[in-house]
């Protein structure tokens, strides 16, 4: 039996319960079913939660009139956070991914983002 020391349970929970106050919530909660349909374990999935919460609380957004340019401003926001490079590349991959499923590759599906990292930005500062 795995004890669930971090109690990741319930935290998802209170990430769902957050995520469900925002405004476009159902797009918000139906990705994170998707991902846990990917077999995701749950400490990721909360990770995602997460990330989009704080998103979607700080950037007014509305994903289902979404253009490139809504996306670049959501990608300079992420840019402009006082962040570790790690950080911000971990908020826009999970944008990213919650704009990838079931789109075509389209400037309004984020599919243009760049989100890999640079050689020098991988390493961990202390």
């Amino acid at each position: 039996m795995n004890a669930d020391i971090h109690d990741v349970g319930k935290r998802l929970e209170a990430a769902r319960a957050r995520l469900s106050g925002l405004e476009h919530s159902e797009l918000l909660l139906k990705f994170l079913d998707h991902l846990e349909s990917l077999g995701l374990s749950k400490a990721r999935v909360l990770k995602y939660a997460n990330h989009l919460s704080k998103i979607f609380r700080y950037v007014a957004f509305d994903p289902s009139a979404a253009t490139k340019h809504d996306i670049e401003r959501v990608v300079a926001w992420i840019n402009r956070q006082p962040y570790r490079e790690w950080t911000k590349h971990s908020l826009k991959m999970a944008f990213k991914l919650c704009w990838s499923p079931g789109r075509a590759q389209t400037p309004s599906s984020g599919a243009f983002m760049a989100t890999l990292m640079r050689l020098g930005e991988r390493s961990l500062k202390t």
